[in-house]
C-alpha cells in the first residue's frame, strides 16, 4: 500500500512509519544492475594462445570488482533520485529545567508606572513594559525548559502551549505590547494554565509564575477548585506582584477587625499559603525588583527533566550520491588498468 502526502510518496509495511520516498519512477531503474552480470563489456584480444595461458586469480576478481562497482552506481543513482527522506521525529533529551507556565495579566492597571516615585525615566516605565523585558530573558535562559504562556484580563488565552519553542513564547510575549484592558481573572488565568500540565508526564519540576499587579476575590467553590488542580498537577506557584501606586504591600499585617476583602492583592496572598504547594510571593516596587524575582525563579527551578525535542525531516539522497560517486571513481581507476592493446 502507498500513501501520497504533501508531494511525497511513502512506502508501507516499515517504510511508511520512519521513511519515506519523493518519488517511485526510479525505481524502475533497479533492474538495470543485472546488466554488468549479463553483458560482456571489456575488450576482446583473439589471440590463437589464450588457452594455454594459466589462470589469472588477480583478474578474475578485478573482472568481479567491475560489475560490483557499476551495479552498485546504478543501485545508488537510482535510490538517490527516489528522493529518500527520513520522516520527522522526536527525541528524548535530558537536561535540567522545569516545566513552566506563564501567567501574565492583561488588565488596563499594568499599564500603570510602580509604586515608588521616582525623578528617574525608568522608574516611571509601564508594569507590562518591564515584565514582558524581564519575561523574555526567563524565557532566553531556560535552555531545557518546557515553556507556556497564558495571558488574562477579563477571560484567559493561550498565549503558547506547553513546549521547548522559544521562539513561539518570545512572540507571544512581543504580543503583548498592544495593551491591556479589562479585569483582573486571576482565577481563570490559572485554571488554564494548570490543564495544560494535565497531558505531559510528570518528568521534572513544574512552576507556574503568575506575574500580575492585583488580586481578586475568590468564592468558595473556586478556591476548592483551584486548589485540587494545584495539588493535582503538583505545580510551584510563584507570585510576582507588581505592586502599584495604589497596590496594598503584602509585606504589612492588617490591623485587628479589618476588613480583609478591602485589599484584593492581600486577600489573595492568603489563598495561596492554603494551597498545599510550594508558594513564593515576590513584592515588586521597581524594574531591579522584578529582575531579581526572576533570577531567584530561574535558580529555584533548576531540576533534573526529560523532553521530547522534535527532529526535522532529513534527506538521505545524499547519501546514496556519494556512494555512486565512490562506485564511480572506482570505475574509473579500473578503467585506467584496463589494457587497450597489446604490447609489442
Amino acid at each position: 500500500m502507498w500513501q501520497e502526502s504533501a508531494q511525497s510518496v511513502v512506502l508501507a509495511s516499515g517504510w511508511n512509519e520512519h521513511w519515506g520516498l519523493m518519488d517511485l519512477w526510479p525505481l524502475l531503474l533497479l533492474p538495470l544492475a543485472v546488466l554488468p552480470w549479463v553483458l560482456r563489456g571489456q575488450m576482446d584480444f583473439p589471440h590463437p594462445a589464450l588457452q594455454g595461458l594459466p589462470a589469472d586469480p588477480l583478474a578474475a576478481w578485478l573482472d568481479r570488482l567491475w560489475k560490483i562497482a557499476l551495479s552498485v552506481a546504478i543501485l545508488s543513482l537510482s535510490l538517490a533520485l527516489t528522493g529518500p527522506y527520513l520522516k520527522s521525529q522526536y527525541a528524548e533529551k535530558v537536561g535540567r529545567g522545569a516545566h513552566v507556565m506563564i501567567v501574565l495579566d492583561r488588565s488596563a492597571s499594568m499599564n500603570e508606572p510602580f509604586a515608588k516615585k521616582s525623578d528617574d525615566a525608568q522608574a516611571r516605565v509601564p508594569k507590562m513594559e518591564v515584565a514582558r523585558k524581564v519575561l523574555k530573558t526567563l524565557v532566553a535562559q531556560g535552555h531545557d525548559d518546557l515553556m507556556g504562556m497564558v495571558t488574562f484580563s477579563t477571560s484567559p488565552i493561550l498565549a503558547a502551549p506547553l513546549g521547548n519553542d522559544r521562539a513561539f513564547v518570545q512572540a507571544a510575549l512581543d504580543a503583548t505590547e498592544a495593551g491591556g484592558m479589562g479585569f483582573t481573572a486571576v482565577a481563570r488565568g490559572l485554571g488554564m494554565a494548570l490543564d495544560y500540565f494535565a497531558d505531559q508526564p510528570v518528568t521534572g519540576a513544574r512552576a507556574m509564575v503568575l506575574v500580575s499587579d492585583g488580586g481578586a476575590h475568590l468564592d468558595g467553590k473556586t478556591q476548592d477548585m483551584l486548589r485540587a488542580m494545584f495539588m493535582r498537577q503538583k505545580a510551584s506557584l510563584y507570585w510576582i506582584y507588581l505592586r502599584s501606586e495604589s497596590g496594598v504591600s503584602l509585606k504589612q499585617t492588617l490591623a485587628e477587625g479589618e476588613n480583609i476583602d478591602a485589599y484584593p492583592e492581600y486577600a489573595l496572598h492568603e489563598y495561596f499559603q492554603t494551597l498545599n504547594v510550594p508558594y513564593r510571593v515576590y513584592e515588586a516596587e521597581n524594574p531591579q525588583a522584578v529582575m531579581a524575582a526572576v533570577r531567584d525563579i530561574s535558580t529555584l527551578k533548576n531540576k533534573p527533566t526529560r523532553y521530547l525535542e522534535p527532529v526535522s525531516r532529513q534527506d538521505l539522497s545524499q547519501y546514496a550520491y556519494g556512494l555512486a560517486w565512490l562506485a564511480v571513481v572506482c570505475l574509473i581507476a579500473l578503467y585506467a588498468l584496463e589494457l587497450k592493446r597489446w604490447q609489442a
